[in-house]
């Protein structure tokens, strides 16, 4: 795809509404489009571990069975409508995929034990020791095969492409399998990581992709080469100029995508006291070359981040005046 003038807006269906579902989505759907939105972006829907969870749901990011739906949220067919309705008003849907780690109860877990990292004879991670995932062992043919076929299924339900968490952490043969296999139409968007991090998994002899052989399979690849940085920036920790000096010494084949806030990132609106300086900055990032991204009530300037581990559903406060910057600032993009 590589349309570098898009918006990305994220989905995290649990918590978009009261009702949790795709159908409470689906009926939002205009005004999504009305903001301008090119992408939606959801979350992991796939049924969530019961081993180890954490929270009440427990994380998307800790996956049972990547070909089920979560129930909480609907079933296929609410699925389906939604992806069919998002397409009737001209917008694509991608999905978040989990392959670098699943749940520790996965369907996996009986049926293909080898498709599993082990550590000193266990199942285990290759960074950090989290209780409620296992790392996958994306280095073998056969692992990497399952999660081919894991891709077309979706594809076959008309998803539009792919956001892939931790793609730095990902074998390069993976993704020129997923590639050959699915061909260059589905966005392929990266979770790439940033440097540090990148540093401490090469020390470790971990899969790391570098943000340029990225490039060789994906269309855009996250800003967390600079987001971190501005955002210290703006709590007052560093100055500017670390990030202005990251941003322009940034390889220009690379795509990124400026994101301010995600489900991992705090809200962009809970730096500021007011309105003003929000428009401020938003002006700025939206200058910058690359896709924009909005995670689910940004464009409202929500301070609350929504708990990634319960039921905690945005407090949909609506702010018009932003709403309509941020429209402006998506018709200005548009048109770069």
């Amino acid at each position: 795809m590589k349309n570098k003038n898009i918006v990305f807006y994220q989905i995290f269906v649990r918590n978009y509404s009261n009702e949790g579902t795709f159908k409470a989505v689906e009926k939002d759907l205009n005004r999504i489009k009305d903001l301008g939105v090119d992408v939606i972006y959801l979350l992991p829907i796939h049924e969530i571990g019961v081993l180890n969870r954490k929270g009440t749901y427990g994380s998307p990011y800790a996956i049972k069975d990547y070909f089920s739906i979560s129930k909480d949220l609907g079933d296929i067919y609410d699925f389906v409508s939604l992806v069919n309705k998002t397409h009737e008003l001209g917008m694509k849907i991608i999905l978040d995929m989990v392959f670098n780690h699943t749940s520790p109860d996965n369907v996996l877990i009986d049926t293909h034990p080898e498709y599993y990292y082990y550590k000193n004879g266990k199942r285990g991670n290759r960074v950090g020791d989290w209780s409620d995932i296992v790392d996958l062992d994306t280095t073998r043919e056969d692992t990497q095969e399952y999660l081919v076929s894991v891709l077309s299924y979706w594809r076959n339900k008309g998803v539009d492409g792919f956001r892939f968490d931790v793609s730095s952490m990902i074998p390069y043969s993976f993704f020129k399998r997923a590639r050959e296999a699915l061909g260059k139409e589905p966005i392929f968007l990266g979770e790439c990581i940033d440097e540090n991090f990148a540093k401490y998994i090469q020390s470790i002899n971990s899969p790391y992709m570098s943000d340029i052989e990225s490039m060789d399979f994906f269309d855009y690849l996250y800003n967390y080469n600079y987001v971190k940085h501005f955002l210290n920036y703006l709590k007052g920790e560093e100055k500017l100029e670390v990030a202005l000096n990251i941003i322009e010494k940034d390889d220009p084949r690379i795509v990124r995508v400026h994101c301010l806030e995600n489900h991992d990132i705090d809200r962009f609106a809970s730096y500021f006291d007011n309105k003003e300086k929000i428009k401020e900055w938003l002006s700025f990032i939206y200058k910058l070359k690359g896709p924009a991204f909005l995670y689910m009530g940004q464009e409202y300037g929500i301070k609350h981040k929504p708990e990634l581990f319960k039921k905690d559903p945005v407090n949909w406060i609506i702010d018009n005046e932003l709403c309509e910057f941020y429209k402006g600032l998506i018709i200005e993009k548009h048109n770069q």
